[in-house]
C-alpha cells in the first residue's frame, strides 16, 4: 500500500517549514528549547489539518500563525521567567556579539512590534502576509514596523531618524 499524495506532501512541506518557524520562533523568543517544542507542535497540528491546509496558497503561512499563537500562550504562562539568551553559532566574533544584540534587542520590543519585525526583516515577508499571520490589517503592520524599527534604534544606540 502506498501512502496517500497529501501525506508524502507533508513530509516535504515539513523538511521545509521547520527551519522557517524555528528562525521566526528565535528571533521573537531566544530559547531554543522552546522554540524547538513550539515549532514541533504547530507542525503536528499541521499534520492534523493537512488535509486542508496542504490546499492553501501559502500553508507555511499558517503554520507561523499557529506557531506565533503556540509561543505568546508560553510566553504568557512563563512571563515571571528570566528568558535564556541564545548563543549563535557563527564564524567570526562580531557576527556572534551583533546576531546576540539584535535578538537581546528584539526581546525588549513589545510582542506586536517584535514579531512584525521579524516577519518583515528576518523573514522577507511582505506587509500583507504579515497582516495575514498576525490576523490585523496591513495598516495596523506598518505601525508595528515603524514603532518597532525606532524601538529598535534607540536599544541599540542608532540615530531615531533614516
Amino acid at each position: 500500500m502506498s501512502t496517500p499524495e497529501p501525506d508524502q506532501g507533508f513530509a516535504e512541506f515539513f523538511r521545509t517549514c521547520l527551519p522557517v518557524v524555528t528562525r521566526t520562533l528565535t528571533a521573537l523568543n531566544g530559547d531554543t528549547r522552546v522554540v524547538e517544542d513550539i515549532a514541533q507542535d504547530a507542525l503536528v497540528i499541521a499534520q492534523h489539518r493537512w488535509g486542508d491546509i496542504h490546499a492553501y496558497d501559502k500553508p507555511e503561512a499558517w503554520v507561523l500563525k499557529v506557531a506565533i499563537r503556540l509561543m505568546r500562550r508560553w510566553q504568557q504562562r512563563h512571563q515571571h521567567e528570566t528568558p535564556l539568551v541564545p548563543v549563535p553559532v557563527a564564524d567570526a566574533l562580531e557576527q556572534v556579539h551583533e546576531a546576540e544584540a539584535l535578538h537581546s534587542a528584539l526581546r525588549q520590543l513589545s510582542p506586536r512590534h517584535r514579531e512584525a519585525v521579524a516577519l518583515y526583516h528576518l523573514l522577507g515577508y511582505p506587509v500583507s502576509e504579515i497582516a495575514s499571520v498576525l490576523m490585523v490589517g496591513e495598516s495596523t503592520v506598518r505601525t508595528h514596523l515603524t514603532r518597532g524599527r525606532a524601538e529598535l534604534r534607540r536599544i541599540l544606540g542608532g540615530s531615531d531618524e533614516d
